[in-house]
Protein backbone atom coordinates (compact mmCIF):
# COMPACT_ATOMS: atom_id res chain seq x y z
CA UNK A 1 0.00 0.00 0.00
CA UNK A 2 2.96 2.42 0.67
CA UNK A 3 4.63 1.80 -2.19
CA UNK A 4 1.41 2.28 -4.39
CA UNK A 5 0.74 5.34 -2.51
CA UNK A 6 4.15 6.85 -3.67
CA UNK A 7 3.69 5.79 -6.61
CA UNK A 8 0.30 8.11 -6.85
CA UNK A 9 2.37 11.01 -4.74
CA UNK A 10 4.98 10.66 -7.81
CA UNK A 11 2.49 10.95 -10.83
CA UNK A 12 0.84 13.98 -9.14
CA UNK A 13 3.93 15.57 -8.86
CA UNK A 14 4.80 15.02 -12.28
CA UNK A 15 1.21 16.24 -13.41
CA UNK A 16 1.60 19.43 -11.37
CA UNK A 17 5.17 19.78 -13.20
CA UNK A 18 4.29 19.39 -16.66
CA UNK A 19 1.00 22.66 -16.25
CA UNK A 20 3.75 24.39 -14.22
CA UNK A 21 6.61 24.49 -16.38
CA UNK A 22 4.52 24.50 -19.75
CA UNK A 23 3.33 27.78 -19.80
CA UNK A 24 2.50 27.82 -23.30
CA UNK A 25 5.47 30.03 -24.21
CA UNK A 26 6.07 27.44 -27.13
CA UNK A 27 4.56 24.59 -29.31
CA UNK A 28 5.24 21.25 -27.13
CA UNK A 29 5.81 19.65 -30.30
CA UNK A 30 8.16 21.93 -32.55
CA UNK A 31 8.96 24.24 -29.57
CA UNK A 32 8.46 27.51 -31.75
CA UNK A 33 6.77 30.22 -30.09
CA UNK A 34 2.98 29.72 -29.24
CA UNK A 35 1.65 31.92 -26.72
CA UNK A 36 -1.94 31.21 -26.72
CA UNK A 37 -2.27 27.51 -26.97
CA UNK A 38 -0.33 24.01 -25.84
CA UNK A 39 0.67 23.64 -30.07
CA UNK A 40 0.80 26.01 -32.88
CA UNK A 41 -1.58 25.81 -35.76
CA UNK A 42 1.30 24.20 -38.41
CA UNK A 43 1.59 21.25 -35.75
CA UNK A 44 -2.40 21.30 -35.10
CA UNK A 45 -2.82 20.58 -39.10
CA UNK A 46 -0.58 17.96 -39.18
CA UNK A 47 -2.66 15.78 -37.03
CA UNK A 48 -4.66 14.09 -39.39
CA UNK A 49 -8.04 13.30 -37.50
CA UNK A 50 -9.70 10.60 -39.59
CA UNK A 51 -12.67 8.88 -36.67
CA UNK A 52 -11.71 5.49 -38.32
CA UNK A 53 -14.26 2.95 -37.48
CA UNK A 54 -13.90 -0.87 -36.95
CA UNK A 55 -15.05 -3.92 -35.00
CA UNK A 56 -12.44 -5.54 -33.15
CA UNK A 57 -14.00 -9.57 -33.31
CA UNK A 58 -12.28 -13.00 -31.77
CA UNK A 59 -14.29 -16.18 -32.55
CA UNK A 60 -17.71 -14.67 -33.22
CA UNK A 61 -17.59 -12.24 -30.51
CA UNK A 62 -17.38 -8.20 -31.72
CA UNK A 63 -16.99 -5.28 -29.81
CA UNK A 64 -17.54 -1.19 -31.89
CA UNK A 65 -14.44 0.33 -32.07
CA UNK A 66 -13.04 3.75 -32.80
CA UNK A 67 -9.44 5.25 -33.14
CA UNK A 68 -8.96 8.65 -33.86
CA UNK A 69 -6.31 8.42 -36.59
CA UNK A 70 -3.44 6.41 -38.16
CA UNK A 71 -0.58 5.89 -35.39
CA UNK A 72 1.72 8.07 -37.00
CA UNK A 73 3.37 11.70 -37.58
CA UNK A 74 2.74 14.52 -34.51
CA UNK A 75 -0.41 11.72 -33.17
CA UNK A 76 2.61 9.22 -32.85
CA UNK A 77 4.95 11.71 -31.58
CA UNK A 78 1.84 13.31 -29.12
CA UNK A 79 1.92 9.55 -27.66
CA UNK A 80 4.90 8.43 -27.37
CA UNK A 81 5.88 12.07 -25.14
CA UNK A 82 3.12 10.90 -23.23
CA UNK A 83 4.01 7.15 -22.62
CA UNK A 84 7.88 7.97 -22.17
CA UNK A 85 8.35 11.65 -21.76
CA UNK A 86 5.86 12.02 -18.75
CA UNK A 87 4.72 14.99 -20.83
CA UNK A 88 1.55 14.92 -19.55
CA UNK A 89 0.63 18.15 -21.52
CA UNK A 90 0.61 15.54 -24.12
CA UNK A 91 -2.25 13.58 -22.62
CA UNK A 92 -4.25 16.81 -22.51
CA UNK A 93 -4.03 17.50 -25.83
CA UNK A 94 -4.87 14.07 -27.29
CA UNK A 95 -7.80 13.82 -24.55
CA UNK A 96 -9.26 16.68 -25.81
CA UNK A 97 -9.39 15.30 -28.72
CA UNK A 98 -11.09 12.12 -27.86
CA UNK A 99 -13.24 14.27 -25.34
CA UNK A 100 -14.60 16.03 -28.94
CA UNK A 101 -15.24 12.27 -30.49
CA UNK A 102 -17.34 11.55 -27.49
CA UNK A 103 -19.39 15.22 -27.37
CA UNK A 104 -20.10 14.98 -31.49
CA UNK A 105 -19.86 11.96 -32.93
CA UNK A 106 -20.91 9.36 -30.24
CA UNK A 107 -24.32 8.14 -30.51
CA UNK A 108 -24.81 6.48 -27.32
CA UNK A 109 -25.20 8.04 -23.85
CA UNK A 110 -22.05 6.50 -21.70
CA UNK A 111 -22.21 5.97 -18.28
CA UNK A 112 -18.98 4.94 -17.41
CA UNK A 113 -15.49 5.56 -18.61
CA UNK A 114 -12.61 3.19 -18.20
CA UNK A 115 -9.41 2.59 -19.05
CA UNK A 116 -6.99 -0.40 -20.09
CA UNK A 117 -5.05 -1.52 -16.92
CA UNK A 118 -1.27 -1.77 -17.72
CA UNK A 119 0.96 -4.64 -15.85
CA UNK A 120 2.95 -3.92 -12.44
CA UNK A 121 6.29 -3.83 -14.18
CA UNK A 122 4.74 -1.43 -16.58
CA UNK A 123 3.24 1.13 -13.64
CA UNK A 124 6.26 0.47 -11.84
CA UNK A 125 8.71 1.97 -14.37
CA UNK A 126 6.66 4.78 -15.14
CA UNK A 127 4.57 5.95 -11.85
CA UNK A 128 1.32 5.76 -13.63
CA UNK A 129 -0.44 4.29 -16.83
CA UNK A 130 -0.78 6.47 -19.95
CA UNK A 131 -4.55 5.39 -20.40
CA UNK A 132 -5.82 6.45 -16.88
CA UNK A 133 -4.35 9.78 -17.40
CA UNK A 134 -6.30 10.21 -21.06
CA UNK A 135 -9.52 9.09 -18.58
CA UNK A 136 -9.25 11.05 -16.11
CA UNK A 137 -8.58 14.40 -19.24
CA UNK A 138 -11.59 13.29 -20.55
CA UNK A 139 -13.69 12.12 -17.68
CA UNK A 140 -13.13 15.61 -16.39
CA UNK A 141 -14.01 17.35 -19.75
CA UNK A 142 -16.62 15.68 -20.75
CA UNK A 143 -18.77 15.33 -17.07
CA UNK A 144 -18.83 11.22 -17.71
CA UNK A 145 -17.05 9.35 -14.22
CA UNK A 146 -14.34 7.33 -14.95
CA UNK A 147 -13.71 4.19 -12.81
CA UNK A 148 -10.85 1.55 -12.40
CA UNK A 149 -12.81 -1.44 -13.14
CA UNK A 150 -10.05 -3.88 -13.73
CA UNK A 151 -6.63 -5.11 -13.46
CA UNK A 152 -3.85 -7.35 -14.81
CA UNK A 153 -3.81 -10.24 -13.51
CA UNK A 154 -0.89 -11.53 -15.48
CA UNK A 155 2.26 -9.94 -16.52
CA UNK A 156 2.77 -11.74 -19.69
CA UNK A 157 5.27 -10.31 -22.48
CA UNK A 158 5.70 -7.28 -23.71
CA UNK A 159 3.09 -6.49 -26.91
CA UNK A 160 5.64 -5.18 -28.91
CA UNK A 161 7.47 -7.44 -31.34
CA UNK A 162 4.59 -9.29 -31.66
CA UNK A 163 3.46 -11.06 -34.51
CA UNK A 164 -0.74 -10.94 -34.50
CA UNK A 165 -1.41 -14.91 -33.25
CA UNK A 166 1.29 -14.00 -30.45
CA UNK A 167 -0.51 -10.55 -29.68
CA UNK A 168 -3.56 -12.26 -28.98
CA UNK A 169 -2.70 -15.39 -27.36
CA UNK A 170 -0.47 -13.44 -25.05
CA UNK A 171 -3.21 -11.24 -23.51
CA UNK A 172 -6.30 -14.07 -23.40
CA UNK A 173 -7.40 -13.96 -20.02
CA UNK A 174 -5.13 -11.56 -18.52
CA UNK A 175 -7.65 -8.59 -17.20
CA UNK A 176 -9.63 -9.73 -14.19
CA UNK A 177 -12.79 -7.21 -12.78
CA UNK A 178 -12.29 -4.69 -9.64
CA UNK A 179 -15.16 -2.87 -8.75
CA UNK A 180 -17.56 -5.37 -10.04
CA UNK A 181 -20.70 -3.82 -8.70
CA UNK A 182 -20.18 -0.44 -10.50
CA UNK A 183 -20.33 -2.53 -13.76
CA UNK A 184 -23.85 -4.17 -13.98
CA UNK A 185 -26.12 -2.96 -16.82
CA UNK A 186 -24.20 0.17 -17.53
CA UNK A 187 -22.92 1.42 -20.81
CA UNK A 188 -19.55 1.77 -20.19
CA UNK A 189 -16.56 3.41 -23.00
CA UNK A 190 -13.08 1.76 -22.50
CA UNK A 191 -10.39 3.99 -23.69
CA UNK A 192 -6.83 2.74 -24.84
CA UNK A 193 -3.77 4.84 -26.40
CA UNK A 194 -2.95 2.28 -29.27
CA UNK A 195 -4.50 -0.58 -31.28
CA UNK A 196 -2.13 -3.34 -32.95
CA UNK A 197 -3.78 -6.09 -33.40
CA UNK A 198 -7.00 -5.35 -31.55
CA UNK A 199 -5.69 -8.38 -28.76
CA UNK A 200 -5.79 -5.78 -25.95
CA UNK A 201 -8.86 -3.72 -26.47
CA UNK A 202 -10.81 -7.12 -27.11
CA UNK A 203 -9.80 -8.44 -24.05
CA UNK A 204 -10.51 -6.03 -22.17
CA UNK A 205 -13.85 -4.92 -23.79
CA UNK A 206 -14.67 -8.89 -23.21
CA UNK A 207 -13.76 -8.55 -19.46
CA UNK A 208 -16.46 -5.94 -19.04
CA UNK A 209 -19.11 -7.52 -21.01
CA UNK A 210 -18.84 -10.39 -18.73
CA UNK A 211 -19.11 -8.59 -15.94
CA UNK A 212 -21.98 -7.47 -16.37
CA UNK A 213 -21.85 -4.28 -18.93
CA UNK A 214 -24.73 -4.04 -21.39
CA UNK A 215 -22.72 -2.55 -24.27
CA UNK A 216 -18.84 -1.86 -24.20
CA UNK A 217 -17.41 0.70 -26.72
CA UNK A 218 -13.99 0.74 -27.65
CA UNK A 219 -12.20 4.60 -27.85
CA UNK A 220 -7.92 4.77 -28.98
CA UNK A 221 -6.39 7.72 -30.01
CA UNK A 222 -4.70 5.72 -32.67
CA UNK A 223 -4.54 2.46 -35.08
CA UNK A 224 -1.24 1.18 -35.88
CA UNK A 225 -0.51 0.23 -39.48
CA UNK A 226 1.24 -3.08 -38.57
Amino acid sequence: MGARLFQKIGYIFQSIASIVYNKGEVCLLCENPEEKELICDVCKSQIKILKLKYDVEQQGIKFPCCSLGIYSFNLKKLVLMLKYENEFMAGKILASYLSSYIKEDLEENIDLITFVPSSKASYRKRGFNQCEVLCQYVSEECGIPYRSLMRKKSEGRDQIGLDTNKRWENVKDSFMMINKEEVFNRKILLIDDVVTSGATSFYGAKCLKDGGASEVYILTVAKSRV
